[in-house]
């Protein structure tokens, strides 16, 4: 994404930003940091001085719920980049980071909002582990009856 970008996170991970954060959060710091650079990549977000609102709220709300990392890692990814943006605004990168932090406040609201109780993203497709049988349909126990003179009567 940005050629200074994964200096700045370095440079994040010797801050005092960085010094507040969760443990587990801290863990995962580099890996969540470098997704979202990915995903202002591909949503073509090429610099910081790109972003605005739309931009955040699509690649927050869109992209990062469904990184492959713990439920409470993911719940934990608005803080993350508050406390990277204050970073960023703090030390001079980007000043218009202090902003950022402000919109990643109101859009993790709605990020919060996506997960639910078990941990999946709202909005997922949902696939069924198994296929619906029909009555004429061959029986799923593998007898070469038909259902309805099978194991039909076992489940009505």
């Amino acid at each position: 994404m940005y050629a200074d970008f994964e200096s700045l996170i370095q440079d994040f991970a010797g801050s005092q930003n960085y010094l507040f954060l969760d443990a587990k959060v801290k863990e995962h710091a580099d890996g969540l940091l470098g997704a979202f650079a990915a995903a202002c990549t591909r949503r073509g977000v090429a610099s910081p001085d790109l972003f605005t609102y739309a931009s955040l709220d699509a690649i927050l709300l869109g992209d990062m719920p469904r990184l492959n990392a713990p439920l409470d890692v993911r719940r934990a990814v608005p803080g993350l980049l508050a406390e990277f943006f204050d970073y960023l605004a703090a030390s001079g990168h980007y000043p218009a980071a202090a902003e950022w932090s402000v919109w990643i406040a109101e859009i993790g609201k709605k990020y919060q909002a996506l997960f639910r109780d078990d941990g999946s993203v709202k909005g997922e497709t949902f696939k069924k582990k198994y296929t619906d049988v029909n009555r004429n349909d061959p029986c799923p126990c593998g007898s070469g009856k038909k259902f309805k003179k099978c194991c039909m009567d076992l489940i009505s």
